[in-house]
């Protein structure tokens, strides 16, 4: 009995012993938390999120067991964790001032307060930044030197002053010299930061040897469809002779995926890995091209309404390649309620530019209009290509068009047989062609024809038109659209008439896209019986301020004025009105209902027309 009473009382004094350990516990780990406070002048934004980053009691704040001597000896090492945080942003001779007590609310709870001043800010007093190797005679690397992003007299910051060396170590990449590191400065404790603590100011002394520059070397194209004269038409670099660019490499990436000939393109450059010890010795680098064409045919079909035209719609069969050597095909055929018509064209790649190449284009239009009636049927061969004049790039299209056109306009019926040279320029700069907030768009056309030479009349015509589209006052949710068109025909000094030059070469005004206000071609010269007829020159400009409302929904105002004529000192016509505007998948579309100012009763008109800006 004696026996079972022993060991019954063990046992309940080892129950009342877990019982209190377990409660001790709770005590020493469970229930403690911390609160921070960080106060002092100008501790905010990065600064303030660095020190909370570095101090180690907040990051282990909430750590289910956290003791009260954990707390205590955190909060010891705060004031060094907070000096080393501010550092980096130019405070060396920070002070701190520390407390910590218990929440009176709640005995597991404590606060922990820390009163900084950061005192004066270390200044840059030197900035030395030094260029060896090859990159010493780069303009990028003297240009980026003149205006290194750290500067004398600024407080210093660590964060900016890696930035800068990676901007180095950037520029090296982009621009081929594989080799760059930064050496390191004799009788410095830092290789490129040496800072007095005495004097209170810092150093910069950075020395970044390029090495070589490498060149682009060979490109190798892996596929078996096309020649390889025709993939090198897309190059923008001359292997083994233009220095290596990522930009450059870039570019040719981007040549070949608008080409339209490929589904997939790779290009790969297989940049050298070395180092000081073990130099690479050729210094080009090998270009890898891995193309999956397209399929060879693309059928499309679309559909639009103009007030102009009516409903209108097409169909486009185009040949991506014809041959291995990039040939293209393609056929259209266009229907409107005033036009049908189709029309086929032949490419030929020429030269090393992807923008090179000569066209045979044949087609055939009816036209029916209130003006007027033709049949035109053409032939024509033109070469496309740029050029650059005053530092821009123009397109230039240079050719020469046989065109067959019967007509009738008012009393003028005819049958005109025409070969003419032409010659195109046009210049588009655009931030979006589709909707544009700052671009334009500028196009000059010159063309003729001579009786003496395959023509059965004489003219000499040229037709200047552009669009300028801006956003004013840097206003993001207007735009002001400035629209220009001048035509100019010289008849009567090459033995030419008037009467015997077709529809297709006259000139009209009115429209959706000319004088708003006036039906299509309503405007130009008239016959005796008040027929229009068409003119010599044209005139037209256009003012217009867009200003967006909701989401891609936008009013417009105008004011259009201009005339087709053949003495330009006979009246302007005048429209004005106002518009809606939607931005929709396929471009914009436009609403205008506009009054035809220089009518009796200012009639009003409906104009709405679908496509992009430029």
């Amino acid at each position: 009995m004696k026996r079972k009473m022993f060991f019954f009382i063990i046992r309940r004094l080892c129950g009342i012993l877990s019982l209190l350990s377990l409660s001790l516990c709770q005590n020493l780990y469970a229930a403690n938390t911390v609160q921070i406070k960080i106060e002092g002048k100008g501790i905010k934004g990065e600064l303030r999120q660095n020190v909370l980053f570095n101090l180690s009691l907040e990051q282990q704040k909430n750590h289910p067991r956290l003791s009260v001597g954990r707390i205590r000896r955190l909060h010891k090492q705060a004031p060094e964790e907070i000096k080393r945080a501010l550092q980096p942003f130019g405070y060396y001779r920070v002070n701190v001032t520390s407390g910590l007590k218990r929440s009176v609310r709640e005995k597991t709870n404590w606060i922990a307060k820390y009163v900084i001043d950061l005192g004066e800010p270390l200044k840059v007093q030197t900035v030395d930044v030094q260029i060896r190797g090859d990159g010493e005679r780069d303009s990028v690397f003297q240009k980026l030197t003149a205006d290194f992003p750290v500067k004398k007299g600024e407080t210093l910051n660590h964060s900016k002053y890696e930035q800068a060396k990676a901007l180095l170590r950037n520029i090296a990449e982009e621009r081929g010299y594989f080799e760059a590191e930064f050496s390191k400065i004799p009788h410095t404790k830092n290789p490129q930061i040496k800072i007095d603590k005495q004097a209170y100011t810092a150093s910069i002394l950075m020395s970044f040897d390029t090495g070589p520059r490498y060149r682009f070397g060979d490109v190798t194209f892996k596929q078996d469809l096309f020649d390889k004269s025709v993939l090198e038409r897309f190059l923008t670099f001359k292997p083994n002779e233009d220095f290596y660019t990522g930009a450059a490499l870039l570019g040719f990436k981007n040549a070949l995926v608008n080409s339209e000939y490929f589904d997939e393109v790779e290009v790969k450059s297989e940049r050298p890995s070395p180092t000081r010890d073990k130099p690479v010795g050729d210094k080009r680098v090998p270009v890898i091209v891995t193309l999956k064409p397209r399929k060879p045919n693309k059928y499309s079909a679309g559909i639009g309404y103009g007030t102009d035209t009516g409903v209108r719609g097409d169909i486009e069969w185009k040949r991506r390649y014809v041959n291995r050597y990039g040939h293209r095909f393609s056929a259209k055929a266009q229907w409107s309620q005033i036009r049908k018509g189709v029309m086929a064209r032949y490419s030929i790649p020429l030269g090393l530019s992807s923008d090179n190449f000569l066209a045979i284009t044949a087609s055939y239009k009816d036209e029916n209009t209130d003006t007027s009636e033709s049949e035109v049927w053409s032939l024509g061969i033109s070469k496309h290509h740029s050029r650059i004049l005053f530092n821009r790039k123009l397109s230039e299209v240079i050719g020469i068009e046989y065109r067959d056109e019967r007509y009738a306009i008012g009393s003028d019926v005819g049958h005109a047989k025409l070969l003419m040279p032409n010659i195109n320029w046009s210049y588009v700069n655009a931030d979006n062609r589709i909707y544009t907030q700052h671009g334009q768009k500028i196009k000059l056309d010159v063309r003729g024809a001579w009786s003496r030479l395959g023509s059965n009349t004489s003219f000499l015509q040229s037709r200047l038109s552009g669009t300028f589209i801006r956003q004013p006052f840097s206003l993001t949710n207007g735009r002001i659209i400035a629209r220009g068109d001048v035509g100019y025909s010289s008849i009567s000094l090459l033995d030419g008439d008037f009467h015997d030059l077709p529809p297709s070469i006259r000139f009209f005004a009115g429209g959706d896209r000319s004088v708003r206000g006036y039906d299509y071609q309503a405007l130009g010269p008239k016959n005796l019986e008040g027929q229009v007829i068409g003119g010599k020159h044209l005139l037209v400009g256009s003012l217009e301020y867009e200003h967006k409302i909701y989401g891609k929904w936008s009013l417009a105002a105008f004011y259009d004025v201009g005339n087709a004529f053949n003495d330009f000192s006979e009246p302007l016509k005048h429209g004005a009105g106002l518009g809606l505007r939607w931005q929709s998948p396929v471009g914009l579309i436009r609403i205008d209902v506009a009054s035809a100012l220089s009518e009796e009763g200012q009639p009003l008109r409906l104009h709405i027309t679908i496509g992009p800006d430029l």
